[in-house]
């Protein structure tokens, strides 16, 4: 799902996401909250930074282009910088990001590292298709899981291990 918000800023919204924003921002801050994985293209405005609100990771950006995925299922949130600069608070921890890099926060630990990523890997489901790159069996099931909604069960638990590279067009049969 595509949008557009009030102030121009362009978001797609990922299978199983949902966002709540206000009709208009007023005040200070443009905030929205995200559940699930969205990129968002922020119209920049730098008297009113743009805030994204995950359960345990807050984004905020003055304008740039970004992916967010914070499933309430999932282990991980990441937010993944495209362009421009934001900056990523994960608990009292604060990352000021760079184009190219990702910040993984484990909900479990409550640890969280900024790192290099091909940002393709993480982007490319908002033009139809995905990437990726030594992702365990177990992580690629989970995306099909919300993309075609249906469930997938492992017989073999060790197979979750077994790592794939490639690309997937999301529509082809």
């Amino acid at each position: 799902y595509n949008l557009r918000l009030p102030d121009g800023t362009k978001i797609y919204l990922n299978a199983g996401s949902s966002l709540r924003y206000p009709d208009q921002f007023s005040g200070e801050t443009r905030e929205i909250f995200l559940t699930g994985e969205a990129y968002f293209e922020v119209a920049p405005d730098s008297l009113h930074p743009f805030i994204v609100h995950t359960a345990e990771v807050a984004v905020r950006v003055l304008g740039t282009s970004f992916n967010v995925n914070a499933y309430p299922d999932g282990k991980w949130i990441k937010t993944t910088l495209v362009q421009g600069q934001i900056e990523t608070r994960c608990g009292e921890k604060s990352f000021i990001m760079k184009p190219g890099t990702q910040v993984a926060y484990n909900k479990e630990t409550g640890k969280a590292e900024c790192m290099p990523v091909n940002t393709r890997q993480y982007t490319s489901w908002k033009n139809g298709y995905y990437d990726f790159e030594d992702m365990p069996l177990g992580e690629l099931m989970q995306i099909f899981t919300r993309w075609y909604n249906v469930k997938i069960e492992f017989a073999q638990p060790e197979l979750e291990d077994i790592k794939f590279s490639g690309r997937l067009k999301r529509y082809d049969d």
